[in-house]
């Protein structure tokens, strides 16, 4: 039973900790230190401390680190960019 109580609060200690992650990283949008935007290599959302989106994101320099199993089955597959009818 001491195992299933240490998991349990392993796992609200990190929701806890995501959570106010998120809060921080809203407050720094809204004071203009954090952007959300779109990579303009491979069109995956990620984090920017400036406007303009980035060259190149972390999906596209380490994509076995972010989605291993994608990676090694699809080696030579080249980085699909999908139209986005969203507009900033």
């Amino acid at each position: 039973m001491t195992v299933y109580e240490m998991f349990n609060i392993a796992v609200m200690v990190v929701v806890g900790l995501v959570a106010v992650a998120g809060i921080y990283l809203g407050l720094l949008n809204w004071f203009g230190g954090f952007h959300m935007v779109h990579c303009t290599r491979c069109h995956h959302l990620t984090g920017s401390t400036h406007e303009e989106p980035p060259a190149e994101c972390v999906h596209c320099r380490h994509p076995m680190a972010l989605h291993p199993f994608y990676a090694m089955a699809h080696r030579a597959a080249p980085i699909r960019v999908r139209p986005d009818p969203l507009h900033y």
